[in-house]
């Protein structure tokens, strides 16, 4: 049976924070597309980071630590095909 789009991001969700801890997801688009004969949930949304170096909290814009970021899960397997961040 396949994922749910609530378990889909919940998996993106653990997946990037074990990844990139402290940090904000705000997810744009979830879709449910075929590759290669296998449904992938297609996660895409920005995620912002606070910086490990408290000076640059006070100097660096508040954009500089945005990046967006592109996550694949298997629909029926509930693994991580790949990810970007950019």
């Amino acid at each position: 049976m396949p994922l749910t789009e609530a378990k889909a991001r919940k998996i993106a969700e653990q997946f990037l924070f074990n990844q990139y801890f402290d940090s904000k997801l705000d997810f744009t688009t979830c879709q449910l597309v075929d590759r290669d004969n296998v449904q992938v949930y297609e996660l895409r949304g920005t995620m912002t980071m606070r910086s490990r170096n408290p000076m640059s909290r006070f100097v660096a814009p508040k954009t500089a630590n945005q990046y967006q970021f592109r996550i694949e899960i298997d629909s029926h397997q509930g693994e991580i095909i790949g990810y970007e961040i950019s």
